[in-house]
Formats: structure tokens, C-alpha cells, sequence
């Protein structure tokens, strides 16, 4: 079976967003993650210095407020948080041609037939 790679689709009008868009939705992802766990800049610079990770109270209320960070940040952020990123994976789909009349019913094979 031939796997084939499939392709992201293109961006459409309705997706394209603005740069100011993104930093929104970037630093919203954020933001809400703290709500939901209940921490606060301060936790979350306590804990990114816990891991090795230098930053302040305020560099990280800049950060956020900006919406301007790396994705490393956002990474190590969310790890501090407790959120679970977990690895882009590609999809793959088969395209299998089967013969005409094939059946797709199960064989049933008995022990010892296959020699």
C-alpha cells in the first residue's frame, strides 16, 4: 500500500489574519491557560525559573501584553502552566485501487493450511 503525504490546504481570504490578529490569539492562548490553572505572572515566572528559565515577573507581562514571543517561550510557558503541547504530526492517507469483484470478506484459515 502506497502511502502518499497529504497537503495542508491553502490559507483562504476568511483565514488570513492580520499580524495584530495573531499576537491577539498568541497571547490569548496564554492568558487563558493561566486563568484556567489560576496562576499568575508571578507563579509563572517562579516555575520558569524552577526550570532554568530566566525571566521576571515583568519581562513576562511585557511578553504576553506585546504578544510578541518566541514560540520557544510559548513552549516553556505553557510547560510551566502544565499544559501538554504535544508534536505536530503529518497525516498520511493511502489511495489502494482494488481489483474489480474483489471481496473484502475476511479468509478464515485453519492451522497448518498455509504450508
Amino acid at each position: 500500500m502506497e502511502r502518499v503525504p497529504t497537503t495542508s490546504p491553502e490559507p483562504t481570504a476568511a483565514s488570513q489574519r492580520s499580524e495584530e490578529e495573531w499576537r491577539s490569539i498568541a497571547k490569548g492562548m496564554i492568558k487563558g491557560e493561566l486563568k484556567r490553572q489560576n496562576l499568575t505572572y508571578e507563579h509563572l515566572a517562579q516555575r520558569l525559573n524552577t526550570m532554568g528559565v530566566d525571566e521576571s515577573e515583568a519581562s513576562i507581562r511585557n511578553k504576553i501584553s506585546r504578544g510578541t514571543f518566541s514560540f520557544v517561550f510559548a513552549l516553556q510557558a505553557f510547560e510551566a502552566i502544565g499544559v501538554q503541547v504535544h508534536a505536530f504530526r503529518p497525516q498520511f492517507t493511502a489511495h489502494v485501487d482494488l481489483p474489480v469483484g474483489f471481496d473484502p470478506t475476511p479468509i478464515k484459515v485453519s492451522k497448518g493450511t498455509l504450508g
